[in-house]
């Protein structure tokens, strides 16, 4: 059972009271209440001031609800696993006497978020993607907060707090569960550094699990490219769009990266035997890996038709403009092309004011990405390719990230393993 008791730690004429509050023959945490006595008011039998003046006697009232509130605290938090140390009883002390400044006190986890996020600006290393995330993180945790008319503290975010914040965004702020099961690992990712960092977190944080829901995987196949190529397109950006769209999935990079390509990324390499092939060379933008992309047929075929160069992009503004367009344009060369075939995927719903997941046409879930994820699904099921081959060009770092980006698993692997091991055995017997 906890207890607490009251003590000076000199006889001078001002001296600090000081608590203790004892859990165990181990664990004892000791620190200052603020409250300051003379010596000579401080009766040492009774652990407490002298009842001999109104002074003193207003001092004893505040010792004895400073114990009631310690000790509540400490048994609700007990409840709930907190991590106990003289920080805690500090934490305990500043909030009965009421002298967290909640604007600057980094333990609450908003003004965390704040110095968190100031640092990574700092950064060079970290992704200015990556950054937004956790600048929106900041503040959906505000709003949150706001419903719950409560600034949280590290130790009261537990698997209970964790949960409601992943209901309010889903329910209230209207995210999709991906979107919010995204959201919610990101302040997983706060919550483990302001540990790493000494602050104490609720225990239930370090094993708290967050499913992740897969993504849906919308490609066009060879038939559908081939469909695309065959289409008549009318206006210059559209065409432009196509011919990017065409590029990118034989080239298999993000749009950052397509979209800058250029005849100086052109190099001719010659092997040992003297065959020259064609490769495009280029940084990714996004993880800093240096790609050499083989130049495929295709690939050359709209490069002839501008001179050896790619196709102009769409806009002189900013990049995103570039992306904006390129976007429009492609669900307009889908739909033309009669990428009709019903799939399950991300519509917006103007009612709801949000995505939801439903059938829709293919056209309607087309955008940038379709590109890369297009070239690492269709040549992942050619078999003359390894995986390794294609994830030099994609630039995933793992075998897992990669299968789990066009939506494969150990058991898709086994079973082109299966279908190799027949053909093999009917090799023997023919």
């Amino acid at each position: 059972m906890a207890t607490v008791k009251y003590y000076l730690r000199s006889k001078s004429k001002e001296t600090n009271i000081q608590m203790q509050l004892s859990v165990s023959r181990d664990l004892k945490m000791r620190t200052s209440t603020g409250l300051i006595i003379s010596y000579t008011d401080w009766s040492d039998r009774t652990s407490l001031p002298k009842q001999n003046n109104s002074h003193t006697k207003n001092i004893i009232a505040q010792l004895s609800d400073l114990r009631n509130f310690v000790l509540n605290e400490y048994n609700k938090d007990f409840v709930n696993g907190v991590l106990f140390n003289t920080n805690w009883l500090k934490g305990k002390i500043n909030i009965f006497f009421e002298r967290t400044d909640t604007n600057v006190d980094d333990n609450f986890i908003s003004n965390y978020l704040k110095k968190f996020n100031e640092l990574r600006k700092l950064d060079s290393r970290t992704k200015d993607s990556t950054d937004y995330q956790f600048i929106v993180l900041a503040q959906k945790i505000t709003n949150f907060q706001k419903s719950q008319k409560k600034d949280y503290t590290f130790p009261e975010v537990d698997k209970r707090v964790m949960l409601e914040f992943k209901n309010w965004l889903t329910k209230t702020d209207n995210l999709m569960e991906s979107t919010a099961l995204r959201t919610l690992k990101n302040f997983k990712t706060v919550l483990l550094d302001a540990r790493d960092n000494g602050k104490t977190i609720h225990n239930q944080i370090n094993t708290f699990s967050i499913a992740s829901k897969p993504a849906l995987k919308v490609f066009l196949d060879f038939q559908e490219i081939e469909q695309i190529k065959n289409t008549v397109i009318v206006g210059k950006d559209i065409q432009f769009a196509k011919d990017w769209l065409i590029i990118g999935c034989y080239t298999g990079q993000r749009v950052s990266d397509l979209l800058r390509m250029n005849r100086k990324m052109i190099f001719t390499k010659t092997d040992a035997d003297g065959d020259s092939f064609k490769f495009i060379e280029l940084t990714q933008e996004k993880t800093g890996k240096d790609v050499t992309i083989p130049l495929h047929d295709e690939v050359e075929k709209i490069l002839t038709k501008y001179d050896g160069d790619f196709p102009p992009t769409f806009s002189d503004t900013t990049f995103a403009s570039n992306v904006s367009i390129f976007n429009y344009n492609l669900k307009k060369i889908c739909k033309l092309a009669g990428i009709k075939t019903m799939v399950k995927g991300k519509v917006f719903n103007e009612k709801l004011g949000k995505n939801e997941i439903k059938d829709t046409e293919k056209f309607n879930l087309v955008s940038s990405h379709i590109c890369r994820r297009s070239f690492a699904t269709n040549f992942y099921g050619d078999k003359r390719f390894t995986t390794p081959q294609i994830m030099a060009i994609t630039g995933h770092s793992t075998e897992v990230m990669f299968l789990s980006y066009i939506g494969k698993t150990s058991s898709d692997h086994a079973i082109i393993t299966a279908k190799t091991f027949r053909e093999i055995k009917q090799q023997k017997t023919s």
